[in-house]
């Protein structure tokens, strides 16, 4: 009665405790419930016996499999409690900081590697120095399965629990032995029996109900090494990852072993939501990289299907755009072809009137030279038939009235100027050509009769030069017969031979190719003052008369 109440107080501290905890935490969630989410809070409690002081119940996996399953845990935010080969007090202090972490946590977790047995229909966990002799000792020196409920319900949020136990126990043959003719209802069986079923819990065996469970020969238990690979898989929803799990015992030991998996929650869950971030990261951009490397890193995710569609848009779009980028690059490579083309276009158009308008000023020019030339001709045979007249009559002794010559029409001033104008150019390209064909064409073709001296002596100066070339450079120079309106060439001045002086290394026929080269260049150039001197320095007889007439010709002008 006493240990009653010593213990009463203390568990009406504790749950006054508990009371204040709950409060308190509701307290923070309504606070935080208008800023940002509240982490998960996740705790675990992880039990692994190996060590069992009966020593043909010992096991090698189970310690390993508790450490390896604490070290995965905790790298998915649980907090964990570990115990490794713990005794009946080991477990219930345990059990008890467990059930006190367990209160409204968003996630509680009870995982135990080891011995187990049912009796009755109800489950019970081995601790390590555990002696079982009865029904009595099995009450009181194993743990229920009930109280592991009872700690796992004080979670407000999912509960999860994992069983790795059921291997073969030869205690359970002899604890049947001892109570065979004690009582006639002894119900003790290989296995676990199944947990009734509740709301919002998860239940994981190692094996189906009234079965036995491998140890293996690895590091780990089939059941536990595959546990502890798919907790490692992102995005794995927790009913989908026992079920693999469950294919991937049965498949490791050939059928021999089906674990079973019990889910009753209402909304999925994630153990390993390690995805999260990594969306939460990615989800708002627009890097199609992004989202193929999520969907690389985490298949199973329940993002990745949304990756996937993301990458999908990301990169139709991108093809878009590129496609749209190319077919504006063409259009303006096209405009721009066209601009090009409209203005060769228009050049040529322009270039083709104003060839048009050239021409049709020729035209009327020539048109209009002609009809002069023509009416000047006319005008000339008629004064030379009236003075025949004249004379004939004169001679006949005739005493007629000299008959007047009809009046002379006047040529348009502005279409002879036009025509003194073009012959003084083309007299001009024709004194730089020394062409001697299109000289003689031109003495022809002349309109403006006051540049006909002019075009005499540039005729008689090529002809000249043309045939002293024909007779070749060491014939002495001929006097060539002069224009009757070449009297001007009578006045020249008086030759200065001494004035040029020739290097003596120099023969008769360089100093001629000397002066013939000057004298081109002084036709082109039409310098007075230069022709003057380069009369006076003549070295090569034979080009005076050229030199002289090309002085006169400039002087005219």
């Amino acid at each position: 009665m006493g240990t009653r109440n010593a213990v009463h107080p203390e568990m009406e501290m504790s749950k006054s405790v508990q009371s204040w905890v709950a409060a308190l935490f509701g307290v923070i969630l309504v606070v935080l419930s208008t800023g940002a989410a509240v982490a998960e809070r996740r705790v675990a409690l992880v039990v692994g016996n190996s060590q069992y002081k009966n020593t043909s119940l010992i096991l090698p996996n189970p310690k390993n499999d508790a450490e390896d399953m604490a070290a995965v845990l905790r790298t998915l935010g649980f907090e964990v409690l570990v115990k490794v080969d713990a005794g009946k007090r080991d477990l219930d202090l345990a059990m008890t900081q467990f059930a006190r972490m367990a209160v409204n946590a968003d996630a509680a977790l009870f995982f135990f590697a080891g011995h187990a047995l049912q009796y009755q229909g109800r489950n019970y966990l081995m601790p390590t120095d555990a002696e079982l002799e009865d029904d009595i000792s099995l009450r009181y020196q194993t743990m229920m399965m009930d109280d592991v409920r009872a700690a796992l319900e004080r979670a407000g949020g999912v509960k999860i629990l994992i069983l790795d136990a059921c291997r073969n126990n030869p205690v359970v043959n002899g604890l049947q032995r001892k109570m065979v003719g004690a009582s006639r209802n002894v119900d003790i069986v290989r296995g676990l029996a199944r947990i009734d079923k509740a709301e919002g819990i998860v239940v994981a065996y190692a094996t189906a109900a009234d079965d036995v469970a491998a140890d293996g020969a690895g590091r780990n238990s089939p059941f536990t090494g595959a546990l502890l690979k798919r907790l490692q898989e992102p995005g794995l929803e927790i009913g989908k990852m026992f079920r693999r799990i469950a294919a991937d015992v049965n498949e490791q030991t050939g059928g021999r072993q089906r674990p079973e998996i019990y889910v009753s929650l209402i909304d999925e869950y994630y153990l390993n939501q390690a995805d999260r971030p990594a969306w939460d990261r990615i989800k708002d951009s627009n890097d199609p990289g992004a989202f193929r490397d999520f969907a690389t890193r985490f298949p199973s995710s329940p993002r990745a299907p949304d990756a996937q569609y993301r990458l999908q848009t990301l990169e139709r779009l991108a093809h878009e755009q590129q496609l749209e980028r190319e077919r504006a690059e063409n259009e303006a490579i096209r405009a721009k072809l066209a601009m090009a083309e409209r203005e060769r276009a228009d050049r040529e158009a322009a270039q083709r009137r104003q060839a048009e308008e050239q021409r049709a000023k020729l035209a009327i020019e020539r048109e209009t030279l002609e009809r002069n030339v023509a009416l000047q001709r006319r005008e000339e045979d008629q004064r030379v038939k009236a003075a025949a007249e004249a004379e004939r009559q004169k001679q006949a002794g005739l005493t007629l009235e000299p008959t007047l010559a009809p009046s002379k029409p006047q040529p348009v001033p502005m279409a002879q100027e036009q025509a003194c104008r073009l012959d003084e150019e083309r007299l001009a390209r024709l004194r730089a050509s020394q062409a001697r064909d299109e000289v003689i064409r031109f003495w022809s073709e002349l309109a403006c009769e006051r540049l006909r001296p002019q075009l005499l002596r540039l005729r008689e100066s090529i002809l000249v030069e043309g045939e002293r070339s024909e007779r070749g450079a060491t014939q002495q120079p001929q006097v060539e017969p002069r224009s009757p309106n070449d009297d001007a060439g009578r006045n020249a001045p008086e030759r200065d031979v001494s004035a040029k002086v020739s290097p003596p290394s120099m023969t008769q026929d360089q100093i001629c190719k000397r002066d013939a080269e000057t004298l081109v260049r002084l036709r082109a150039s039409q310098a007075r003052d230069e022709v003057t001197r380069f009369e006076r320095e003549l070295g090569c007889e034979r080009l005076r008369p050229q030199v002289v007439r090309l002085r006169e010709s400039i002087g005219s002008n």
